[in-house]
């Protein structure tokens, strides 16, 4: 009576069930892996005083073989802090010791 018409692609069906079954396995062993890095990062607290720019907390604290732009980098990077914001006094920083 009625045909139905089945083209090249076929049925989506048996796609889902084999994807379906293989995020019921993997995502179990997914949420269960941890990453790891080579040493993890520790951060300082320091609170910012009037005056204060991100680049002098940092540079205060950087050695003399490390690059002070990287730093203030990635100090920006963990404390949310745009390019242009200034630091308000009191206010709390991360910084990453060295």
């Amino acid at each position: 009576m009625y045909r139905t018409h089945r083209g090249p692609g076929g049925s989506l069906i048996p796609f889902i069930q084999v994807l379906s079954l293989v995020l019921i396995f993997a995502l179990p062993v997914l949420w269960g892996s941890k990453v790891f890095t080579s040493s993890p990062a520790r951060y300082d607290h320091v609170v910012v005083h009037h005056g204060d720019t991100l680049w002098s907390l940092v540079s205060r604290r950087a050695t003399s073989t490390e690059d002070v732009s990287e730093a203030v980098y990635e100090a920006s990077l963990v404390n949310h802090l745009k390019a242009d914001e200034r630091l308000a006094p009191g206010r709390v920083l991360l910084l990453p010791q060295h």
